[in-house]
């Protein structure tokens, strides 16, 4: 029994400094989310919601902007003032409508200052990823 305790402090302290993950609560009694697998940040109030994939959410007490700066290196886009997008999944924009599209048929709006920005995100990552920009 001593063995797997101090087996598993040490899996959570490599999982707190590995950059691939999250972590959602406190240290003794947090969840490890895998930065891949989150969605979208949503914001609500001083609140963000974290909607991983499988249709599970966490709710953390930082603000969106916080998220923002922690994944600015990490293919994450503020498409509105209160959403996040993990840009990997991205299936599908439309410009005209101001809409992005998610896997597991999520569709957010895009504010209409970031509008620009995103179509011109898209038109340099178009090669490269595999979602479309629809006209």
């Amino acid at each position: 029994m001593h063995d797997w305790n101090k087996n598993k402090k040490n899996v959570k302290k490599a999982l707190k400094n590995n950059e691939n993950y999250l972590l959602m609560g406190t240290v003794n009694q947090g969840d490890y989310i895998q930065k891949s697998q989150i969605l979208y940040v949503e914001a609500s109030e001083c609140y963000s919601w974290i909607h991983v994939k499988g249709d599970s959410k966490f709710l953390s007490s930082k603000p969106i902007g916080h998220y923002q700066e922690l994944f600015s290196k990490k293919n994450f886009s503020r498409i509105h003032r209160s959403y996040l997008i993990n840009s990997s999944h991205l299936k599908r924009y439309e410009p005209r409508y101001r809409l992005v599209y998610l896997k597991e048929e999520i569709v957010l709006p895009v504010s209409y200052r970031k509008n620009r920005e995103i179509s011109k995100m898209i038109k340099n990552q178009e090669s490269n990823t595999p979602f479309k920009m629809a006209v």
